[in-house]
């Protein structure tokens, strides 16, 4: 199975919502006969991301989306996140001629400030899965329109290039990366994602991590991506893996 060209992909616009995963997530009884779908929102009263981490979306300012997909090969799901950080780092430079990295397992950043991050649900219905893939980008916002503890960890498309975006014609170039890239992950062409994914976090590899995982704070070695999609850590000479948690 491949997906089908985004031309024919049936998208939801959205003027003000809690979250674009939210309104997918209540709706996914109604919604799922279409997958694959894009909902697009231009601002969110209630962006999240990652452990419910709030998300700064203010009007305009900001991509945010969400994709529903059904995944057809369950074996796939732990390359699902590290697939479309892979995405969003190719369309970011295809709008910029910059390179950006990713912070395990899917924070996008430019000079170690984060320019946009990834959330996946998982939704279990029939003994099938679908997945929300929620995207959040800073594209137009200003240094000022970040609150005062971001200011000097976030950035955005402006503040790099010093270009305005028109989101509503960038957007098919990213679903076109994000659609591109969940095809290489349906063909199962795991080690393509895990090299190329490796190449994007090489500013983090060989050098030293504080990485949360179960309540607890672990120091070591990033080493890079695993067969299974898992980071590997090396921690007083001894090699661990971990399929969740983050770098801090």
């Amino acid at each position: 199975m491949t997906y089908p060209d985004i031309d024919f992909l049936k998208i939801i616009d959205l003027d003000k919502v809690d979250s674009t995963n939210s309104y997918i997530k209540r709706n996914h009884e109604s919604l799922k006969q279409n997958y694959p779908i894009a909902a697009f929102a231009v601002s969110q009263s209630a962006g999240r991301g990652r452990e419910d981490r709030a998300w700064h979306s203010n009007k305009n300012n900001g991509l945010f989306c969400s994709i529903g997909i059904e995944i057809k090969n369950t074996n796939n799901l732990n390359f699902l996140s590290l697939s479309i950080g892979i995405a969003i780092s190719e369309f970011l430079t295809s709008l910029t001629n910059e390179k950006f990295h990713i912070k395990w397992p899917n924070d996008i950043l430019f000079n170690n400030k984060k320019i946009a991050g990834i959330l996946i649900e998982n939704i279990i219905f029939d003994n099938k899965v679908s997945s929300i893939i929620g995207i959040g980008i800073n594209i137009n916002n200003v240094l000022d329109s970040f609150p005062i503890e971001l200011k000097t960890k976030v950035t955005s498309l402006k503040i790099i290039s010093n270009n305005h975006y028109n989101i509503e014609k960038i957007r098919k170039k990213l679903l076109n990366y994000v659609f591109k890239w969940l095809n290489i992950l349906e063909n199962s062409e795991n080690k393509v994602i895990i090299e190329k994914f490796n190449q994007l976090s090489m500013e983090l590899i060989d050098k030293k991590i504080s990485f949360h995982y179960n309540e607890k704070m672990i120091e070591g070695i990033y080493k890079g991506i695993g067969n299974n999609g898992e980071i590997i850590i090396e921690d007083k000479n001894k090699i661990k893996t971990f399929f969740s948690g983050e770098i801090i």
